[in-house]
């Protein structure tokens, strides 16, 4: 993309470029004009130095040679129909060029002893593809100063004009809705830019304001939900133990079970997400990630198993972290329940662990998901109600948090997600 101020620069040459060409023939019929007219300036100043100075000195027998020696001021028989007193153009013989050039030529009458002369006084005009090609090379070498001089110009004073727009975008760029704190821009005598920062810190202070309003809601949401769900599977528990209950009464106990067990997951989620937001969990501690991997893949074995997956491990020994360790079993356990989940029958996943990364590739639906929408909440790659659409937006959150970063690809029709714990910059 181009910057606003090389697109700028780009425009104005063009146009100047189209203005230069459009007054080229202008600018050469203005030469020319002026050039003639200084011309005709000194071809008058010679007829009448010669005509004050010479001409009462002056005899028939030395005509031939007074226009052997002068080209220019030369005397000739008188002809009516030589055009007398004004300068016109007309073309002669020059001998340096070996043709025709025109010539700016005054005719005047003259007498000599009561005979009537023509005192013809010419100037070489230059040829137009001399003046042409004069013409060019000023407006090159101009162009060119121009091309210099206002880049160089443009440039200086843009930086200084532009200066309170890159201070503001850069205070955007570092702008994190999650810390809540609105950027305060620099003050400037630029309207246009005041403007500009007054709307974006009013639209920023309200973002920020609705983004407390919502972690909030769903802080109190989560905490309001656990005892109604508590009190819920409570009573669904004392249903089971009634003596006389019949099989269809037990398909709807076992049916709200599994309502009541989604919704306290959903609940758990989201009161980590916000817990995560408002950054609950500054314990960090040093963790043995090995051991911890391979205690929560046995954990989640019986989920692998029951769907005939296999699951291969790769680990690098003594890998040690500092970390909050329950963000950090939160992070493998979304990531290896993916995997699962969203695997088919007698599917493989392939875990592989380094003090660097962690990867997680699993066969799945042949198909490669939405990058833009895959670590969004309550975002589902799949029409299968598969999970509640959380737990790869908790990932995305405790590597934020961290200052980790997550990916995803698809390769080789693999379905692959890296946590790299190292990341430049970071």
């Amino acid at each position: 993309m181009k910057k606003l101020l090389n697109k700028s620069l780009v425009q104005f040459f063009v146009y100047a470029t189209i203005v230069l060409g459009c007054s080229a023939p202008l600018f050469y019929y203005v030469m020319e004009f002026f050039y003639m007219k200084d011309l005709d300036e000194l071809i008058l100043f010679r007829s009448d130095e010669f005509i004050e100075d010479r001409l009462l000195s002056f005899f028939p027998d030395g005509i031939e040679l007074w226009n052997q020696y002068n080209e220019d001021l030369q005397i000739i028989l008188y002809s009516a129909n030589c055009p007398l007193d004004k300068c016109v153009q007309v073309p002669f013989y020059n001998k340096a060029e070996g043709h025709d050039v025109d010539y700016r030529v005054l005719y005047r009458k003259i007498e000599l002893e009561g005979e009537p002369y023509l005192l013809v006084s010419r100037i070489p005009m230059i040829e137009p593809k001399d003046l042409t090609r004069t013409l060019v090379s000023i407006y090159s070498l101009f162009f060119f100063l121009l091309l210099i001089s206002f880049t160089i110009f443009q440039k200086f004073v843009s930086k200084r004009l532009w200066r309170p727009f890159y201070d503001s975008l850069q205070k955007i760029e570092s702008f994190h809705l999650d810390e809540g704190n609105v950027p305060v821009f620099k003050k400037n005598d630029i309207a246009e830019f005041t403007r500009l920062n007054r709307l974006l810190a009013n639209l920023i202070a309200n973002n920020v304001q609705v983004y407390t309003r919502q972690k909030q809601f769903i802080e109190n949401a989560s905490h309001e939900l656990q005892t109604p769900l508590a009190v819920f599977q409570s009573q669904l528990d004392m249903l089971l133990q009634q003596p006389d209950i019949t099989e269809n009464q037990m398909n709807i106990i076992q049916s709200l079970y599994s309502v009541s067990f989604r919704l306290t997951r959903l609940n758990k989620n989201l009161l980590l997400l916000a817990k995560i937001d408002n950054s609950q969990f500054r314990e960090m501690e040093e963790i043995d990630f090995t051991g911890m991997l391979k205690a929560l893949i046995d954990g989640v074995g019986f989920l692998a198993e029951s769907n005939k997956i296999t699951i291969s491990l790769t680990l690098e020994a003594g890998m040690l972290f500092i970390a909050n360790k329950t963000l950090l079993e939160s992070l493998v356990t979304n990531l290896l329940v993916n995997a699962i989940r969203h695997n088919y029958r007698d599917g493989d996943v392939w875990i592989t662990g380094t003090k660097d990364y962690l990867l997680i590739r699993n066969t799945g639906k042949k198909m490669e998901l939405d990058r833009q929408k895959i670590f969004q909440r309550f975002n589902r790659n799949t029409e299968e109600r598969k999970g509640n659409g959380l737990g790869l937006s908790i990932v995305y959150q405790i590597c934020k948090f961290h200052g980790w970063k997550i990916e995803y690809d698809y390769v080789e029709e693999m379905h692959q997600f890296t946590c790299f714990f190292h990341v430049s910059g970071s």
